[in-house]
């Protein structure tokens, strides 16, 4: 059984849930165990209640999303039902089940509208999670209208192990600043373990660590940024980017420093000195 714990929202968690004790409640049919009898599965109060073609029922309840209180049930593949979210200032989302011999939480995908955006429903968050409910501490899918309000879902893998490629990660990082703070000591040591650094990838290295130095993770921005000069001396942007995160945590010397070799490679290097960042001139002065 999930029972998401919100402090922050406890009240409009309680508004949320007597909101939905008017609705009457849904009843759809499915073959969730693929025996070809008809399961009924039906959703009140946000307790989802599944009574199986042969007379086996069990009940959950349901994730709560303090931001969205408009709750359905939807059909998406054999074994798979989805639970459709919608609140105010157009924000929805869905939280997707699977069953196999016992429930599933597969992903959850949740979307918040932005009109400056090209694509107006920006995605603020898919995780995908495929984890048994039983097992899942129930403050692991906090959700407020920013996304996940705890990384506790991480833990029982740690930060790195669910990715694959450094593209995903790179994306979440910028979306999701959370996950940034989260970037310590042992999630750098994990991840360089898991993606060692090399002329293959050393493009998206250096987008991790600007990730990193774009949501204030100085101090794993520095650690990468030192192992892609390390490895690329010439790579300039990389000591702009180490420039800058020794300027934002005080070391304002090594700041300098990193700024006078990033400009000198410029120069070297024939680059567009326009580009230079104004305040890069007023820093060396």
């Amino acid at each position: 059984m999930i029972k998401l714990k919100n402090k922050a929202f406890k009240v409009l968690s309680v508004i949320c849930l007597f909101f939905l004790n008017f609705l009457s409640a849904q009843s759809n049919y499915y073959d969730l165990d693929l025996d070809h009898l008809q399961d009924e599965v039906v959703l009140e109060k946000n307790l989802v209640t599944v009574h199986f073609g042969n007379k086996k029922t069990n009940s959950f309840e349901l994730p709560e999303i303090t931001a969205l209180n408009n709750v359905s049930l939807g059909y998406t593949n054999p074994s798979e039902i989805s639970i459709h979210y919608g609140g105010g200032r157009g924000l929805y989302g869905a939280v997707n089940l699977l069953y196999k011999k016992d429930w599933y939480i597969k992903n959850v995908n949740f979307y918040n509208p932005c009109q400056e955006c090209e694509d107006q429903n920006f995605k603020i968050l898919t995780k995908n999670i495929n984890l048994p409910l039983k097992n899942i501490d129930p403050e692991a899918l906090e959700i407020d209208s920013k996304g996940f309000k705890s990384l506790t879902f991480f833990d029982h893998q740690g930060i790195i192990k669910p990715y694959k490629d450094l593209k995903k990660l790179y994306e979440d990082l910028l979306s999701y600043p959370l996950l940034s703070e989260r970037f310590n000591e042992t999630g750098l040591l994990d991840f360089k373990k898991k993606f060692s650094l090399s002329q293959k990838n050393v493009d998206s290295y250096n987008n991790i660590a600007f990730a990193l130095l774009n949501n204030g993770n100085y101090t794993g921005a520095i650690d990468l940024l030192k192992e892609i000069i390390s490895k690329s001396p010439n790579r300039t942007v990389a000591y702009l980017n180490l420039a800058d995160s020794y300027w934002n945590i005080g070391e304002k010397e090594n700041g300098k420093e990193y700024y006078r070799k990033y400009i000198s490679l410029m120069l070297t290097q024939k680059k567009d000195r326009s580009k230079v960042p104004g305040y890069v001139y007023t820093r060396v002065k």
